[in-house]
């Protein structure tokens, strides 16, 4: 597969509208209401093909806590993967949680691979490293990609001119005839 076009949200305008309406503290459980967690979805700075679809994407170490994707509307999900003009987005999640380390910070161990997230205590039980020495603990929105990911597509939230997604019935797409707001 070639390289996916990619670019930063930082200058884009829907991005940034979008980054307000996603970036609110929520509270979600995954198995049961008393294990709810409260916390603040990030968006990846970065938009992939025309970031007319999004995707909530969380790994398996930090259920149900999660990120928002911006991807692109020919991107395949599951079902509608076959009938989709763009690649699954399965294919795509190793580059994906790269970008997420990249914007948000690894929390694993170049070393060990021990989590960031366990206490110093936990850490040097296996390795001695800097990293795993040091008083620092990781916090969300650092990644911990060790034992993979799920995602789902998602709507868009109110606010934004979407049409319906000719793929599912979920995850409608943001509008094309924006100013400023799709790249391509």
């Amino acid at each position: 597969m070639g390289e996916i076009p990619r670019s930063d949200g930082a200058n884009d305008a829907v991005h940034r509208k979008l980054r307000r309406a996603i970036e609110r503290r929520q509270s979600a459980y995954l198995w049961t209401p008393s294990d709810a967690i409260t916390f603040v979805p990030r968006l990846l700075p970065t938009i992939y093909g025309n970031g007319r679809a999004l995707f909530a994407l969380s790994t398996i170490n930090q259920r149900p806590a999660y990120w928002v994707i911006r991807a692109c509307s020919t991107w395949g999900c599951g079902l509608d993967r076959e009938d989709s003009d763009g690649p699954d987005f399965a294919e795509m999640t190793d580059d994906i949680l790269t970008d997420l380390e990249d914007a948000f910070g690894d929390g694993r161990c170049g070393y060990s691979g021990n989590s960031l997230f366990w206490s110093k205590r936990e850490r040097i039980r296996d390795c001695q490293c800097e990293e795993c020495s040091d008083r620092f603990k990781a916090r969300w929105p650092m990644v911990d990609g060790s034992g993979g990911c799920s995602w789902s597509r998602i709507d868009w939230p109110k606010g934004f001119e979407t049409v319906p997604n000719p793929l599912c019935p979920g995850g409608n797409l943001l509008a094309t005839n924006l100013e400023g707001g799709t790249h391509g």
